[in-house]
């Protein structure tokens, strides 16, 4: 059994099972961490709290997330820094440090080069000393923490216990190899329990995609029923960073099929659901909001829209969006745009990816700025009429839009990640029975087609076809 303890078999297998061994001792404090797993052995932000301490990668990262996290905190955040260590594997029970001696004993085995980035922080460390680990394994990495404690004379009340580090030399002047000694002698470890908080692991537990995704750039240009959800999706997924744009006040009806709520009601659709994403995810690197239509802004800060690897547009205001699809194929440089939009009764759903050549949005659509090619069609007047002003609404409900939402969403996702050419038109369909309910059949044209069509429903891509009499790009 003692042979075997030393085979990789069974570090493999401990590894995989690191959690159920490691935990924080009497007390050690709970780490709330945003590192980003997979670099180097670094110096990061600490800051400690009374009951958890935090750490990111610079102060930057910290401080944003604490704006975010807890909006209207006008405190100055006071930052520390700490000691982040990345080793081959994660250590065993056998290993724990017991002392701040034991510390320095497995990192001479396992990371050795470490040791000068601990005596670079002990220049200055007259406190305890907190290090956190990344150990790697087959399966991604585990996160783990300690905090040595600083060396104190024994039998001595606390007030009146004199510097143990500092002892014997002037200030500044202690040796390295003193302070080393000192400060990873036989004082106490304490074991600190590591919550993951960064973006890799909230968004996909170390899923390859989420890093790229992170790193991605999204302006939303409508925060209603349909994008507001679409702007969740995509925080959800792990877009680091997300713009809104959206003139409109959010009112009583929205609220049934919007991702905000009462309390929300006669505020700004864009600001209030930026603040929802920044307080649920206070990691993203940026979350900003202009309470305007897209027009008015571009007119005034065209870097915006340049300024960003995706435009999705879910107005589904021919005005707006054929204005938007003549100035992408005008402006040199314009990013790819998603146009997002739900069929009557959201049994349906479109997701356009235009780009800079090929086909323009226009050349899908007739001179009024209907689809040409529709997945149902209808007997009666799908839209309802409103007691007052003259309005229509178009009747369906935040779960049948829960589908299309999602459509988009990926439609964007795919479109981030290079997985999708623009002219792509990826098409959702509920099932033929709750279309049926509601007094409506799929198309001829979509059936022939689309011969195939999954009774109970499907999504599939399309080529969104050039037209050779375009208005806006005249088939080039």
């Amino acid at each position: 059994m003692i042979v075997a303890s030393y085979d990789d078999a069974f570090i493999n297998d401990f590894a995989d099972e690191f959690d159920s061994y490691w935990s924080k001792t009497e007390g050690g404090k709970n780490i709330v961490s945003l590192l980003s797993p997979g670099g180097a052995s670094r110096r990061v932000c600490l800051w400690r709290s009374t009951v958890d301490y935090y750490l990111a990668d610079d102060d930057a990262a910290l401080d944003n997330w604490f704006r975010n996290r807890f909006p209207g905190n006008k405190k100055n955040y006071r930052f520390t820094t700490a000691t982040h260590i990345v080793l081959e594997r994660p250590i065993l029970p056998s290993e724990y440090p017991k002392s701040g001696a034991t510390v320095l004993r497995f990192l001479r085995d396992l990371a050795p080069e470490s040791i000068e980035l601990l005596e670079e922080a002990a220049e200055t460390a007259d406190d305890k000393f907190t290090i956190s680990f990344e150990g790697r394994t087959d399966d991604g990495p585990v996160f783990f923490a300690v905090e040595v404690m600083p060396p104190v004379k024994q039998g001595m009340k606390a007030e009146r216990r004199p510097d143990m580090v500092q002892k014997g030399f002037r200030p500044g002047k202690v040796p390295t190899h003193i302070r080393m000694q000192r400060l990873f002698g036989g004082n106490k470890v304490e074991r600190l329990e590591t919550m993951r908080a960064d973006a890799s692991w909230i968004h996909g537990r170390d899923t390859p995609t989420v890093t790229p995704l992170f790193g991605k750039r999204v302006l939303m240009i409508g925060a209603g029923s349909l994008g507001s959800e679409v702007a969740l999706l995509l925080a959800k997924t792990g877009v680091g960073s997300i713009t809104l744009v959206d003139p409109e006040l959010l009112d009583y009806p929205n609220v049934g099929r919007h991702m905000l709520g009462v309390t929300q009601v006669r505020t700004s659709k864009a600001k209030s659901l930026t603040q929802k994403l920044a307080g649920d995810f206070p990691h993203m690197r940026s979350i900003k909001y202009f309470a305007e239509d897209w027009q008015s802004l571009y007119g005034k800060r065209f870097n915006v829209f340049k300024n960003t690897d995706l435009i999705v547009s879910t107005v589904g205001s021919w005005v707006a969006e054929g204005r938007l699809n003549q100035v992408a194929r005008s402006e040199a440089g314009f990013p790819p745009v998603i146009y997002g939009w739900a069929g009557p009764f959201s049994v349906a759903g479109h997701a356009v990816l235009i780009g800079a050549n090929g086909p323009c949005f226009a050349c899908g659509m007739d001179h009024f700025g209907k689809a040409l090619q529709t997945v149902c069609e209808w007997d009666t007047e799908t839209t309802r009429k409103q007691p007052h002003c003259g309005a229509s609404i178009q009747p369906y409900g935040p779960v049948s839009l829960s589908g299309v939402a999602a459509l988009v969403a990926k439609a964007a996702t795919k479109a981030l990640l290079g997985e999708v050419p623009p002219g792509t038109e990826t098409v959702y369909w509920a099932s033929k029975e709750e279309v049926a309910e509601q007094g409506g059949r799929f198309s001829s044209d979509f059936l022939n087609y689309f011969t195939d069509v999954p009774d109970f429903g499907g999504t599939s891509k399309f080529e969104w076809r050039q037209k050779e009499d375009c208005v806006f790009c005249g088939g080039s």
